[in-house]
């Protein structure tokens, strides 16, 4: 069902897979997640790798007393660092934590290690970076004049779409800090068997059915705003026409009577004999009687 004409301005910007679409269907909105989400979090996780790295660079057996507590600072510091990368990223953050494990063990068991070996912190951080920023840019949300459509996924590919007119009412979940950078999540439910949303992952939320969810988007309050806009249009019913008033007929004026037979002259003495006896006989008036005998001499 496409949208009628005058409905929202196009915002294509060429990013949105192609194939996806269908003869003659069009995008009226398309983006991705909020970079806040993705790079922060990566880039954070970058930055204590990093910091991981130096103190383990700069760390020797030799340097650490038991006498002198100072001297564990950098190695305490170290641990609350694996522990931050945890919070950031359980799958990402478990993985720094074993490599730290394994460098601090490195560097505490042999005097002679080679420096390099401290770096490996920083390098998973940055792998994180660049592995977040190529699911951003493979993550891809669309509205066309005909379906909500969504894909994630670099190798394992998922692509779901849900015709308009099937959506029930779009959603926007935005907590206070999602307020403050200005995201949140979109979820259109639609008329699956979940009846609603419920899901934290939007991939399950679509395996399940039942909803769509569009997880940290930019202004959504705007995106549901131009999703309604572009259902409502879709989905409204034709205009009613309403049926001209009811005018009753104009009866046609009537006709002027058929003028009379001609009659015969006995026939006409023979009606005027019997009109001059009602006459006389005081049935009818003098002037009935003048009118009759006019007409009837007429008739001749």
């Amino acid at each position: 069902m496409a949208v009628p004409s005058g409905g929202p301005v196009t915002v294509h910007r060429g990013s949105f897979p192609t194939r996806h679409l269908i003869p003659e269907e069009r995008i009226l909105w398309e983006g991705r997640p909020s970079r806040i989400v993705y790079f922060v979090r990566s880039m954070l996780m970058f930055i204590f790798g990093l910091a991981f790295s130096a103190l383990a660079w700069g760390l020797h057996r030799g340097d650490l007393h038991t006498d002198d507590p100072v001297t564990f600072v950098p190695l305490i510091v170290m641990l609350a660092l694996m522990g931050l990368m945890v919070l950031l990223d359980r799958r990402w953050g478990i993985v720094e934590t074993i490599a730290g494990l394994a460098v601090i063990g490195a560097v505490l068991a042999f005097d002679d290690i080679t420096r390099w070996i401290t770096l490996v912190p920083a390098v998973i951080g940055l792998a994180f970076f660049l592995f977040d920023y190529i699911v951003w840019s493979h993550t891809y949300f669309a509205i066309s004049d005909r379906r909500i459509m969504t894909q994630y996924g670099i190798f394992n590919l998922m692509f779901v779409d849900t015709q308009i007119d099937r959506i029930q009412n779009v959603t926007v979940v935005q907590p206070l800090l999602e307020r403050i950078f200005g995201y949140g999540d979109v979820m259109f439910a639609t008329a699956g068997s979940m009846g609603g949303i419920r899901s934290d992952d939007p991939a399950e939320g679509m395996r399940k059915g039942g909803a769509l969810v569009w997880e940290n988007i930019p202004r959504p309050f705007e995106v549901r705003r131009i999703a309604e806009d572009i259902i409502n249009r879709a989905t409204a019913p034709p205009a009613y026409v309403a049926a001209p008033a009811y005018v009753p007929p104009v009866a046609a004026p009537a006709s002027p009577p058929a003028p009379a037979a001609p009659i015969s002259s006995f026939e006409a003495e023979e009606r005027l004999t019997k009109l001059k006896e009602l006459n006389e006989r005081g049935l009818i008036s003098d002037q009935e009687y003048a009118q009759k005998r006019k007409e009837i001499l007429g008739q001749m």
